[in-house]
């Protein structure tokens, strides 16, 4: 297994549960904290 850790992202766009597009350029320099769940139903 192949972690990243202290490496840059790679770049991406992303949409929230509201329908905003968010970029990685929003986040440079930043921490961003990712969580990815599952719903059920």
């Amino acid at each position: 297994m192949s972690y990243l850790t202290g490496k840059p992202a790679k770049n991406f766009s992303i949409q929230d549960s509201n329908g905003t597009l968010h970029t990685q350029e929003e986040y440079r320099g930043g921490w961003l904290l990712m969580v990815f769940h599952r719903h059920l139903g």
